[in-house]
């Protein structure tokens, strides 16, 4: 699937002073984390929107999104939300503003779910959001205009999400809407759980013959995993013969 460009204004649309960029229009450190959280994983990611959220979880286009302000006592882990939760469709997110948290539902007969009690916030008590016995498979903690937190226990759902953040980032690194498809199993240590406080950053550098996306461990430039394309016509992997 290819996505418009306008979807990845968050990567061109934030900047962070001193950050010293790979390319020249993304001036803000475009990183994830990814985290066990009880029987959950965490995928904390920016930067980011309500557009880009919506695509890289367009699975779930035709179910429910409950939204609610999270609360601002960020201690409140045991307290529920006096927040009317509002429901939309999953489809709808972007029309939404400001600090939101998101709780997905699925769409069964086509009527809003009706949830009596709901967490003060995703990030309260991120092993606790994903009410999976309501059949919910998702929770979002989006703050900032720029940073979110995606929590979920189905794996392959999680893949989806950083397989389709990876691929606007290049989107928008490379000025092309028509990218290769990242196929996660080729990074299969993107997926590994990391300790509290790692993160990844990616880095995109046009060639005149290829295209290298580096990931980057805590800074350190000698833990690059590397990957080489063709430019938009090619496919990634690693190596440099082709």
């Amino acid at each position: 699937m290819t996505h418009a460009l306008s979807r990845t204004g968050p990567f061109v649309g934030n900047v962070l002073d001193g950050f010293t960029p790979s390319v020249p229009h993304i001036r803000y450190p475009v990183t994830w984390s990814l985290n066990q959280e009880g029987p959950n994983l965490g995928l904390y990611a920016a930067p980011i929107d309500l557009n880009l959220i919506r695509t890289v979880t367009s699975s779930l286009e035709d179910d429910w999104a409950l939204v609610h302000t999270p609360a601002s006592n960020g201690d409140a882990s045991s307290a529920l939300s006096d927040e009317p939760q509002r429901p939309i469709r999953w489809r709808n997110l972007n029309r939404l503003r400001g600090d939101v948290d998101l709780t997905h539902y699925p769409h069964h007969s086509g009527e809003a779910p009706r949830i009596p009690e709901h967490p003060a916030s995703v990030l309260a008590a991120p092993h606790r959001a994903v009410p999976t016995d309501a059949g919910s498979r998702l929770a979002i903690a989006f703050s900032d205009a720029c940073h979110a937190a995606f929590i979920t226990p189905d794996h392959e759902l999680m893949a989806g999400i950083l397989g389709g953040f990876i691929r606007a980032y290049i989107q928008a690194a490379s000025g092309s809407s028509t990218v290769p498809a990242f196929p996660l199993e080729l990074g299969t240590p993107l997926l590994d759980i990391m300790a509290p406080g790692e993160w990844n950053e990616l880095r995109f550098a046009p060639r005149q013959r290829y295209w290298l996306l580096e990931v980057v461990r805590n800074g350190n430039p000698h833990t690059a995993l590397q990957w080489v394309s063709e430019g938009r016509s090619g496919y990634w992997r690693q190596g440099w013969s082709w």
